[in-house]
């Protein structure tokens, strides 16, 4: 998907991007802020313009993929089948124009090609227990020139240029990030992490990584490993976003020259988790450099989490409620995959908006209510489907049930996505106007901050990294941006 480059605008152009932003999200706030449940009870179809309405009512899902989001498949041309209002088409340019490139700057990864478990790019103990999404996150946000990877990138360089003594995995999970800079990369590492099971999980694929690398080298002596490896050190720890955390700054060595500089780190740091990284750099001398790519902007405290810079907080229809938030991350790319498919798995939003107004009908205080995951979706009938989310919610799955009007429902499964589709193509707006606030809180005090796509969108569709350091950050770039052989 087209946008902008955050890197090659200047200050008050990013000032001027917010202001547009904003703007455009009060004009269109009706279709973000609306629930893909609510399609039928709300009459959403009905909140579109007539001319808007003509235009998107039937076309299948691969239309809508080609069309509205403007991802057809590979030498698609797309083709309108009628001349579309002016308001659609700007409304399309617009998303495009505001929102941050998500298209990094190298080739859709191939590493994957020959398995599509295993990444090409990772040595297989670096690969064990570690899904493929993560394992190209991993490659991508710690690699340098090891004979395992490809050309430099990020934590690893940023913590070369910045001279950094410490990297701090907040949020680490697992560990799998933590474990590969610090056994793959030999960087000195810190993972902090709340959950002491993922903690203890970590410590016990730590210790299974190093035996499979002493392992590795008794049966290849030819490879030479210069000092003793050291797994990360792990701490359970919540960090809380409104305070200063003193473990995440202490040290695990100090120079006795120029004493701790500590590079902040969180792969996907959850809500205002990514916020309390921001104000750890921001406030702490010792923290140098920071690398951060956020997600589950919906967690983020109101207020508190957002806005944080007095530019955007100041600005008319800056406030972006939960619904907002939620929609921004979704994952565009894997709908417009789904959509080019047309599979039976895209009815599921359709049969939902039914099972609401039946919901609505039996007791209509109660709205929205959160239905467990009914398996296998495709092959059931509507009414069959309506019958067990009734059940799921607490509610007689025996009630009597028009089946005509359902049926009816289900014929309007193409507009449900086609709405469900505008407010997709919308939400990277949403987004960026939540990353642009971050970048300007940033730079109001002082910092040099940038922001890139990272990762393939394919995989990892919160894919835009957060670099700051307290220093130029033009070096640091022109090596970031070093695209993979």
């Amino acid at each position: 998907m087209p946008g902008v480059s955050a890197r090659r605008l200047s200050h008050e152009e990013r000032r001027q991007l917010a202001v547009n932003l904003t703007r455009v999200v009060t004009l269109y706030r009706s279709i973000l802020d609306a629930y893909i449940i609510e399609f039928f009870t709300d009459n959403l179809w009905g909140t579109l313009p007539c001319s808007w309405q003509e235009a998107l009512d039937g076309l299948n899902p691969p239309q809508l993929a080609t069309l509205l989001l403007g991802m057809p498949r590979e030498g698609e041309v797309a083709r309108y089948r009628s001349v579309w209002p002016l308001t659609l088409l700007a409304l399309k340019s617009t998303a495009y124009a505001l929102a941050f490139t998500r298209t990094p700057g190298f080739q859709t990864p191939s590493e994957f090609l020959e398995n599509p478990s295993q990444s090409s790019r990772l040595t297989a103990p670096f690969r064990k227990h570690v899904r493929p999404k993560k394992q190209h996150e991993i490659r991508r946000l710690g690699e340098d020139k090891r004979p395992y990877t490809v050309p430099s990138l990020l934590v690893k360089k940023l913590s070369d240029l910045t001279g950094c003594t410490q990297v701090v995995d907040v949020g680490s999970g697992q560990g799998h990030l933590s474990r590969f800079m610090s056994l793959g990369l030999g960087l000195t590492v810190k993972s902090i992490e709340g959950d002491q099971r993922l903690v203890e999980r970590a410590q016990r694929l730590d210790q299974e990584l190093l035996q499979t690398l002493e392992k590795e080298e008794k049966r290849n002596p030819k490879v030479v490993h210069t000092g003793p490896r050291h797994p990360p050190h792990h701490v359970v720890r919540w960090v809380d976003p409104t305070a200063l955390c003193e473990e995440l700054l202490l040290p695990l060595e100090t120079s006795p020259q120029s004493g701790a500089r500590l590079l902040l780190t969180g792969l996907h740091a959850c809500g205002d988790l990514s916020v309390a990284l921001l104000r750890h750099f921001s406030c702490c001398p010792e923290v140098v450099a920071l690398a951060s790519v956020g997600c589950c902007y919906m967690k983020l405290s109101d207020p508190g989490g957002y806005p944080l810079s007095q530019w955007v907080a100041g600005l008319p229809g800056c406030e972006l409620p939960y619904r907002l938030r939620e929609g921004a991350c979704h994952a565009l790319e894997e709908y417009a995959e789904r959509l080019q498919k047309a599979g039976p798995s895209l009815r599921t939003h359709c049969y939902r908006a039914a099972l609401e107004t039946v919901i609505r009908c039996a007791q209509p205080k109660l709205r929205r209510p959160g239905v467990q995951g009914i398996p296998r979706v495709h092959e059931l009938k509507i009414e069959e489907y309506v019958q067990r989310g009734l059940q799921r919610v607490g509610l007689d799955p025996h009630l009597p049930l028009n089946v005509a009007v359902l049926r009816a429902h289900q014929a309007q499964e193409n507009r449900v996505v086609a709405f469900f589709s505008l407010a997709l193509l919308l939400a990277p707006l949403v987004e960026t106007l939540i990353l642009l606030d971050r970048l300007l809180y940033l730079q109001e005090q002082g910092f040099h901050a940038e922001l890139l796509p990272i990762f393939s969108p394919e995989l990892s569709p919160r894919n835009l990294v957060l670099v700051a350091t307290k220093g130029p950050l033009g070096e640091a770039f022109s090596l970031l941006e070093t695209e993979d052989s």
